[in-house]
Order: structure tokens, then C-alpha cells, then sequence
């Protein structure tokens, strides 16, 4: 097997400088512990400072606690540095992104912060030949465009940190041959059972779908998806290049006048060097929407202006809304203002009125249902709200991050409730379950808005 020690010595000579600093990220697996094998083998003659990072999932109970201990006995074997992590899982998190991509962003962050904290430029990773085209796949299915179903390269920038490399050393080695090497060397590594698990994605593809598509369209199946992959990561690096251009350049094409393709390339480059995510939502909506803030946590927001260039702003010690008014509707127009809203109402009987709007905004309701007395009030942490047509009450937090409304803006956003607290309107979102008119209502609360 001293081919694969051979190859792997040459292709990490030209992916890594001498004398540089690599944190080799090592999970227990077969892979990742041939992979540290391989480069403590020739560290010396390369005079690298390998570290080596493990983080804990905490996923798999005892079995994860003993692919820790394994990778830390083989680092003391090794004489090798030794940095460890651990998941705290995180709700909202895994119901963003769903578990797997959460564990995966987690593991991102931690193998970022031990590299800079240990002065490491590169990163090892145990990927394989077998790997590329389990990606493609696990990528498409996930709505991946050029970037996304472009082939891994053996170096590369490491995602979101552009001045920390990638290095993938064992790229032009298959599975079956990494596994040989370990049993042939005595490299001791540990199976993770959870890669049985077919309710995960990309076990679904390396257990079922490839098997199946060797068995019915030959094994060039293989060679076909690198092929598409290398040529699709061309264009993808075309577009990438002419968007940077576009960047840089002080007189080029107005934005709105550019090709979709690029415009998504421009903004994925300025959201990379912002250090945040370009995921595709939140591109194309920065793509179709100029000047309005789009959160991007408690404290931050993003837009786009005209010129096609994105704009953060970090909101300073936001605080909850104290400001209140009450009304009480009657048959006369009642008028009051709270911050920058101003809100009329009035009571009628029958049918629903149909009168000439005034302002930009209407709605109406089921006056008994609301009650003799209105309380105005803003957004504050609990509270719950529950929409036309919906079966329950949600978070009042959670509608107004699914309506992409920012930080900042749902402080002023007013909410109606009852004399007994219960939301029926919110500012700018759909009215409540709770007070809609119905064929028994009697007396409608016709109720108007504006923003002043």
C-alpha cells in the first residue's frame, strides 16, 4: 500500500506549503484516521505542525464518547497537539436547517475557531473519490446551483473563511482502496452505525440510489457525474470571475440590467466576504427587493441598494416597545395614534360595509367578538398569535421571521387585543382567527390604518 502514502506525499507537498500549520480534522472513522496516518508519516519531512481537532456530536451516546477517546489516544501516540469540541444542540438551529445541516454548520465553526486559535492556514479533511459523487447528488436534491454541483478540489477556500484553506489529500482515492490501506497498515478506526441510516439524505444516496443506478446504468455512472461536475464548475467559476469584475469596476452595466446568473453572483460574492451564508432564499430575495432590511438576527439586518451593492447595519441595544393606547369603538369614527400609526375605527350593523377607504389600509371584524374595548400595544417575547385559516395560535417571532420582517421593524409593528389580551390584528400581517366575520356576525368593527 505504500502507493497510496506515495501519491498522498505529492499531492500534499503541492497542496501545503513547508513549515505551515495544518489542523487535521479527524472523526474516529476509517478516512479521517487514514488521512492522519498518511500526513504524520510525512510531517516531518515536510516540517509541518499538524493539530489535531475532533468534534463531538454528541449524537450516538456511548459510541461517540468512544470515537473521542480513540482519536485522542492516537494524537498521544503521535506526540500530536489536540483540540476538542462538542454540540450543544440548538432548537432553532436544527429547525432552520433540519439536523443534519445544523451538526454540519457546528462542526464548520468549531474547526474555524480551533484553526485560527492554533495559527493553522489549512484544514485536512478525509474526503474520497466515492465522496465526489455522493455530493452531487445530496447537493441536487438539496436545489444546489453551479457552485453547489461543482466537484470538490483537492484545495480550496474553507467555507465563508476565504483566508483559511481546505485541503482534501486522499481525493483520488476510492473507498475500497482507503479501507485496504487501513487493514494492511493496522490503522485502527471505528464505524459510525449512523451511516446505515437510511432516513438520512446522503446515506439514501450512498445505499440506495448508487447502487441502484451502477446496477441499471453501468459503473460509468461514476465517470459521467465527475465529468458534469468538472464542466459545470467551470461555468460556475466564469460567472464568478465576471461577477467580480463587475465589482471592481467603477463603470459597468447597471444591475438591474445584468443577466439573473450574474446578478446571484454578485451578491453571493458580497455576502462571502460579509461572512454570511448565501443561501438561495435569501439571495433572490435581496435580488428582487431593493432598499427593505432583511433580518439576519436579533441585532443585524441586510438590504441591496440600486447599484447592486448590499448594505449591513447592526441595530444597537434593541429594546421592546413600551408605548400603549386603548379605543372604544362606537358608531362614530374613533381615531388615536400609537408611535408611527395611525388607526381609526367604527361599529355598524348588518352587512359588511363597503365605504369609501380613506387610507392605504382596511380590515374588518366581528365587533362582538372583539369586545366594547380596544388595547393597542407593540410586540413583546411570548406573545402568540393565530392567523386567518390557521389551526392554532404561533409565536408571534416566528410569523414575522417567515414574513422576512427585521429586527428593528417588528419593534414598531402595533398588535389590537381585546379588554382580555387576546391578539386579533397585527400590523401589516393577516387578521386573527379570533375575530374574522362569520354568517352569525352581527355588528362589524370597520377598521382602518395608515402609517404616518
Amino acid at each position: 500500500m505504500a502507493s497510496i502514502v506515495d501519491s498522498v506525499t505529492k499531492m500534499a507537498k503541492e497542496l501545503i506549503p513547508r513549515g505551515s500549520g495544518v489542523l487535521v480534522a479527524v472523526s474516529g472513522g476509517v478516512d479521517s484516521m487514514v488521512l492522519l496516518k498518511v500526513l504524520h508519516k510525512i510531517a516531518g519531512e515536510c516540517q509541518w505542525r499538524l493539530v489535531v481537532a475532533h468534534f463531538n456530536h454528541k449524537l450516538r451516546g456511548r459510541a461517540s464518547g468512544a470515537d473521542q477517546r480513540l482519536v485522542e489516544l492516537t494524537a498521544r501516540r503521535f506526540k500530536l497537539k489536540l483540540a476538542f469540541g462538542e454540540w450543544i444542540e440548538g432548537q432553532v438551529e436544527v429547525k432552520k436547517h433540519g439536523l443534519e445541516m445544523a451538526a454540519r454548520n457546528a462542526r464548520l465553526d468549531f474547526l474555524a475557531k480551533t484553526s485560527r486559535r492554533h495559527r493553522c492556514k489549512f484544514v485536512a479533511v478525509g474526503h474520497h473519490r466515492d465522496d465526489q459523487v455522493e455530493t452531487f447528488f445530496w447537493r441536487l436534491f438539496r436545489g444546489a446551483g453551479g457552485s453547489g454541483l461543482e466537484a470538490m478540489r483537492p484545495k480550496d477556500d474553507f467555507p465563508l473563511k476565504s483566508s483559511l484553506k481546505i485541503v482534501r489529500p486522499l481525493l483520488a482515492f476510492s473507498k475500497t482502496e482507503i479501507r485496504a490501506f487501513s487493514v494492511a497498515e493496522k490503522v485502527k478506526h471505528r464505524e459510525d452505525k449512523s451511516n446505515l441510516d437510511t432516513s438520512i439524505l446522503r446515506n439514501r444516496v450512498r445505499h440506495q440510489l448508487l447502487p441502484y443506478l451502477r446496477k441499471h446504468f453501468g459503473t460509468q455512472v461514476d465517470a459521467s457525474v465527475g465529468l458534469s461536475m468538472e464542466l459545470i464548475g467551470a461555468d460556475a467559476d466564469c460567472l464568478k470571475s465576471l461577477s467580480r469584475e463587475w465589482l471592481e469596476s467603477v463603470d459597468g452595466d447597471p444591475f438591474e440590467d445584468l443577466h439573473p446568473a450574474m446578478q446571484r453572483w454578485i451578491l453571493w460574492h458580497q455576502l462571502i466576504d460579509l461572512g454570511i451564508e448565501p443561501s438561495n432564499y435569501r439571495l433572490e430575495d435581496l435580488r428582487h427587493t431593493v432598499g427593505k432590511e432583511f433580518s439576519l438576527g436579533p441585532e443585524v439586518t441586510i438590504m441591496r441598494y440600486p447599484n447592486g451593492r448590499l448594505h449591513l447595519r447592526e441595530l444597537v441595544a434593541l429594546k421592546h416597545s413600551a408605548g400603549n393606547a386603548s379605543m372604544r369603538p362606537g358608531t362614530r369614527w374613533t381615531k388615536t395614534v400609537l408611535g408611527g400609526v395611525e388607526i381609526r375605527c367604527r361599529v355598524g350593523c348588518g352587512s359588511v360595509l363597503n365605504g369609501k377607504m380613506t387610507v392605504h389600509f382596511q380590515e374588518q371584524f366581528d365587533a362582538d367578538l372583539v369586545g366594547e374595548e380596544v388595547r393597542l400595544r407593540y410586540w413583546q417575547p411570548g406573545d402568540r398569535f393565530q392567523l386567518i385559516g390557521n389551526p392554532s395560535p404561533t409565536k408571534l417571532q416566528d410569523l414575522f421571521t417567515n414574513s422576512k420582517v427585521s429586527a428593528a421593524e417588528k419593534r414598531k409593528r402595533v398588535l389590537a387585543c381585546t379588554s382580555t389580551g387576546k391578539i386579533f390584528w397585527v400590523q401589516g400581517l393577516r387578521i386573527g382567527e379570533m375575530a374574522k366575520i362569520t354568517p352569525k356576525t352581527r355588528r362589524i368593527l370597520r377598521w382602518e390604518w395608515c402609517e404616518l
